[in-house]
């Protein structure tokens, strides 16, 4: 059940395997079904999830009501509403399952105790941070005044899974473009 989680953190800290089993126990195995609502808009996010198996997409609803994709995390990878999480205000987005998941949870509280008795094991949780940053911060400046074709060859050269794993539809919602324009810009590739 903690195989990858222990070995993600093997490979981020030089904490010792007592250490990391002790950490590992306080997460808990989860199993969701597909499109599953982790958190919801409105909800203070309370979890951090460490994805074993399947996929996590966060979404916002636009004045419109369409769905705008911000983010999507696959497995090996940790996932959770920052802004909530970290504020404990509510969320101004959605995190849910793509598809039936393995996930590994753990409580807010619980991992900031962790982290407050294994200085190591913050520096994960910190680097998760920054990482999310970076993501964010590439992806938006990346795309920014980039035509449609390039927004997909962009996602296609840096993130090829998404396209084998999550539907046209939420790809489209990520590039910010409509599904339709999506088929017709790989239709030109």
């Amino acid at each position: 059940m903690n195989t990858l989680l222990k070995a993600y953190l093997h490979k981020r800290t030089s904490l010792d395997s007592e250490s990391i089993d002790i950490i590992c126990s306080y997460f808990k195995l989860y199993k969701t079904k597909r499109n599953e609502v982790l958190c919801n808009i409105g909800q203070v996010c309370k979890k951090l999830y460490f994805i074993n198996k399947g996929s996590l997409r966060q979404y916002e609803i636009d004045k419109k009501g369409n769905e705008i994709t911000g983010k999507f995390t696959l497995e090996n990878e940790l996932a959770t509403v920052l802004p909530s999480f970290i504020n404990k205000e509510q969320s101004t987005t959605c995190l849910t399952t793509i598809e039936p998941s393995e996930l590994l949870v753990i409580y807010r509280d619980d991992l900031f105790e962790l982290t407050s008795n294994y200085p190591e094991f913050a520096l994960v949780y910190y680097q998760f941070i920054e990482q999310s940053f970076i993501q964010a911060q590439k992806r938006v400046y990346s795309m920014l005044g980039m035509a449609g074709i390039e927004k997909l060859q962009w996602v296609m050269k840096y993130k090829p899974k998404f396209m084998s794993r999550i539907s046209s539809k939420t790809i489209a919602s990520y590039l910010g473009m409509t599904n339709s324009t999506l088929s017709k810009l790989r239709a030109q590739l």
